[in-house]
């Protein structure tokens, strides 16, 4: 078991030595390990609009806006704010910018901020943004209620006529800014050039697996021929006597 010396007993191990690490056979190669990007830090890459205002503009009080708002493939409980017929198809957060640009409204871009609502949209179409809603009723896009408030951002407009504002006019608050960005986001070029690009690459791919589809019905074996190769002959061999 050990030997003494000197008041003191070594252990002596006998037989084969257990590796460093008995888990190193099932490790990874370093070249098959899966690297995920590093995510960005939410609170940084701030863009604001005009770019004029970007040290004196003050947005603590700005209205939020995700795309889900007015997305129409998006549900009520994923955060659509506006009837699905006022909606566009997977807005994203530069459509918006380009939007609110067009209507002259100030706004703050954060391009990393995720929906918490949704968890397909916080990684497939991050961002949001924070709009001057004062700043837009004095350029008439949006009205205010006769108790100065803007309508209720989260009561959902499922029907047409439910998002009544206190002085009795229809969407005049910020869903009325909602409607009125869904209307520009179509016109947009840059939209509509990623929207060509995106059918084209659908094609593509859809043309793709209809030719490995043909090469791979070619490559199997045909049903009709028979499984041993052989034929109706009689095969030759020796008489019996």
């Amino acid at each position: 078991m050990g030997k003494k010396g000197g008041g003191r007993v070594r252990v002596v191990q006998k037989g084969p030595k257990m590796p460093a690490n008995p888990m190193a056979d099932f490790a990874v190669p370093p070249d098959e390990e899966l690297n995920l990007p590093v995510k960005p830090d939410s609170g940084s890459g701030y863009l604001i609009w005009p770019m004029g205002e970007t040290i004196t503009m003050k947005y603590d009080n700005f209205s939020v806006i995700y795309p889900n708002y007015l997305d129409s493939n998006k549900t009520v409980k994923l955060g659509r704010r506006i009837a699905a017929k006022d909606a566009v198809p997977e807005p994203t957060v530069q459509d918006l910018h380009e939007a609110l640009a067009s209507l002259n409204v100030r706004h703050v871009i954060q391009p990393y901020k995720g929906y918490s609502r949704d968890a397909i949209s916080r990684w497939d179409n991050p961002g949001r943004l924070l709009v001057d809603l004062e700043g837009a009723a004095e350029n008439g896009i949006v009205g205010m209620g006769t108790d100065g408030a803007f309508d209720l951002d989260a009561v959902p407009d499922i029907n047409d006529d439910n998002d009544k504002e206190n002085n009795g006019r229809s969407g005049r608050g910020k869903k009325q800014l909602l409607r009125e960005i869904a209307k520009v986001i179509p016109k947009l070029p840059n939209r509509q050039k990623r929207i060509e690009e995106k059918a084209k690459a659908a094609a593509v791919e859809a043309e793709k697996q209809k030719k490995l589809a043909i090469q791979a019905e070619k490559s199997a074996p045909s049903k009709g021929g028979g499984g041993s190769g052989s034929s109706g002959k009689k095969k030759k061999g020796k008489k019996k006597k």
